[in-house]
C-alpha cells in the first residue's frame, strides 16, 4: 500500500500532466498548422505528429519517474524477504541461501566453510528485568556488533530465532571457526548496553562446527546445537566444538583465519 505521501506525489503528477496535455491541445491547432499545409491534414498525420510532439514527452517523463519508483519498492521488498526486521541480519530463507552458495563453492574448491551457532544466555531474565524493550536493544547491539566484527563480504550472519544467531565463516577450517567463535564470545561478554540509564551485560554460549560437503543447512544447524546444548550444560559463557572438529584443531592447513 502506498503511504500518503506517495499518494501525494502520484496525484501531483497527474495534475502536471493534465495541465500539460489540456494547455498542448488548446495551442496544438496553431502550431500545426505549417505542418498540416506541407503534410496534409488527414486524420493520421495529424495524430502521429501530435503523438510524438506532444504527447511522447511527458509520458517518456512518467515512465522514468515510475520506474524510478518501481525499483525502490522492488529494493525494500527484497529486503523484507530477506531480513529480520528487529535487527537487519540475514533472516533464515536468506541464510540458506548463502548456505547453499557456500556448500556449492565448498565442493568445487574443496576450501571448507564453518558454522557457528550463538545463543544468548540468561535473556529470559534480561526480558524479565528490563522488559521486551529492553530484551531488544540488546538484540540490536548485539546484532550491530556481529554485523561490524564479522568479516564484510566474506562471513553470513543472521539471527536464527528468538536470541539464537547464526554466523557462516567462509574459508575457516577448524582452528579458525574455533579462534572466531571464542573471540566472538569475550567480545560479547564485554558488551556493555545502556536502557533506560541502566547497564545491560551479555555473555553467549556457542556452537561451533565445521560444515560436511553433503550435508543441508538442517542437518549442519543441528550438529551445530548439540554443540551449543553442551555449552549450555557445562556452565554457559563457553565455546564447544563437535567432537571432530576438537579432534583435526591442530590440523587445520585447509582454512584461511
Amino acid at each position: 500500500m502506498l503511504s500518503t505521501s506517495s499518494r501525494l506525489h502520484t496525484l501531483v503528477y497527474a495534475i502536471l500532466l493534465s495541465v500539460v496535455l489540456v494547455s498542448a491541445t488548446v495551442h496544438f491547432a496553431d502550431f500545426i498548422a505549417p505542418y498540416l499545409e506541407a503534410y496534409g491534414s488527414n486524420t493520421v498525420t495529424y495524430t502521429a505528429v501530435f503523438s510524438s510532439l506532444v504527447l511522447a514527452p511527458p509520458a517518456s517523463i512518467i515512465m522514468a519517474i515510475y520506474s524510478h519508483k518501481l525499483i525502490k519498492v522492488q529494493e525494500q521488498l527484497l529486503e523484507l524477504a530477506t531480513t529480520d526486521p528487529l535487527t537487519g541480519l540475514l533472516n533464515r530463507r536468506a541464510f540458506a541461501h548463502r548456505y547453499d552458495r557456500e556448500s556449492a563453492r565448498y565442493r568445487r574448491t574443496n576450501r571448507p566453510v564453518s558454522l557457528l551457532l550463538i545463543d544468548l544466555d540468561y535473556f529470559k531474565a534480561i526480558n524479565d528485568k528490563h522488559g521486551h524493550a529492553g530484551g531488544d536493544e540488546a538484540l540490536t547491539k548485539l546484532s550491530d556488533h556481529l554485523r561490524t566484527t564479522c568479516r564484510y563480504g566474506t562471513d553470513d550472519v543472521a539471527r536464527w530465532g528468538g536470541e539464537e544467531f547464526a554466523v557462516l565463516l567462509s574459508d575457516s577450517g577448524h582452528q579458525s571457526a574455533l579462534r572466531a567463535a571464542e573471540r566472538l564470545r569475550r567480545q560479547i561478554e564485554t558488551l556493555q548496553i545502556t536502557f533506560n540509564d541502566t547497564t545491560i551485560r551479555l555473555q553467549a554460549s556457542i556452537g561451533a562446527i565445521v560444515c560436511r560437503k553433503d550435508e543441508t543447512l538442517e542437518q549442519a544447524v543441528q550438529r551445530a546445537d548439540l554443540c551449543l546444548r553442551e555449552a549450555k550444560e557445562r556452565g554457559r559463557n563457553r565455546v564447544m566444538a563437535y567432537p571432530e572438529e576438537l579432534a583435526n584443531a591442530s590440523d587445520d592447513e585447509a582454512s584461511v583465519a
